[in-house]
């Protein structure tokens, strides 16, 4: 029987268990296997790497990566260096593997570069390699208030701040390190959606619910012309077409002042279980289409 590994944070969420649903379906022998269950290192010469209960990484022809970090500590290396293997080994297909070796981090500072070197309209923001970048912002600001301040990387929005002035700037300034924050004009918007994109194929969009994240945003359902929506599906594959994406979950908002879309991030191990729930659409099956032999 063929067979595929899951790997990820926690056995038990939502989607690794319905990728492993969707992969028993397709006659796959489907093993889910924590990051931090993983051993690495070298021995007489050779890569060690143990999966635990006599699994072997060669053993697999479809790999799913999800995310590799809980609770702020990141499983990066261990993933990168599992990728690494799988790459030089050639056998097994990995969602996302040429991706992840592209852009291994992919956080929202080399999102937003790409993004606009390629004419993809995303968030103006700027980010400091050191505390005098800091110093020269507030003497020099690119913004006006209110600004967004947030990581580098995603937090599910619980390191995302909204500061009103210089006070409260430094004030959350100091929760970070250099190089780690980026600081955004605070964009009014009415409507912004999740957006699935799998293999290429735009899946479908859900309607974000959380309100008074942006400015002008009252939790009001607006709606925006098919013209509007087609420009939101070719913005998103061309997005994904960039960063060589096979599934990515995909934050794109109307921007008020731009009269345009915006793709806000990026997320190559996006959550799906309210997308399923809304709108009916299978994601798992789709992910699983993608790197099925």
């Amino acid at each position: 029987m063929k067979k595929m590994l899951i790997l990820t944070r926690f056995v038990k969420e939502y989607e690794p268990v319905r990728l492993a649903e969707e992969g028993r379906k397709m006659g796959y022998e489907v093993d889910l296997v924590k990051y931090g269950q993983i051993s690495l290192g070298v021995s007489g010469g050779k890569v060690e790497i143990d999966l635990r209960k006599k699994r072997r990484l060669d053993d697999y022809e479809v790999v799913v990566m999800r995310a590799s970090s809980k609770k702020g500590s990141s499983m990066v290396g261990t993933k990168t260096a599992v990728l690494e293997m799988l790459r030089r080994d050639g056998r097994a297909r990995v969602l996302n593997g040429e991706s992840f070796e592209r852009f291994p981090l992919m956080g929202k500072l080399e999102q937003g570069l790409v993004l606009a070197k390629y004419g993809v309209s995303t968030v103006d923001f700027v980010s400091f390699g050191s505390k005098s970048g800091w110093e020269d912002f507030e003497e020099e600001p690119w913004f006006n208030f209110p600004m967004v301040v947030k990581g580098r990387f995603g937090s599910h929005g619980r390191a995302v701040k909204l500061v009103r002035d210089w006070d409260g700037f430094e004030e959350v300034m100091k929760g970070y390190k250099t190089g780690e924050v980026l600081v955004q004009p605070k964009l009014k918007i009415k409507q912004w959606y999740r957006c699935i994109v799998v293999g290429g194929k735009y899946l479908g969009e859900m309607r974000h619910r959380q309100k008074s994240k942006y400015e002008g945003e009252e939790g009001k359902l607006v709606k925006l012309s098919e013209k509007k929506m087609r420009r939101l599906r070719e913005l998103c594959l061309k997005a994904c077409e960039l960063f060589a994406i096979d599934y990515a979950g995909l934050d794109v908002a109307w921007d008020e002042e731009k009269q345009d879309w915006v793709v806000l991030e990026i997320n190559r191990t996006a959550q799906f279980k309210y997308f399923e729930k809304r709108t009916g659409v299978n994601v798992a099956a789709e992910m699983i289409k993608v790197v099925a032999m």
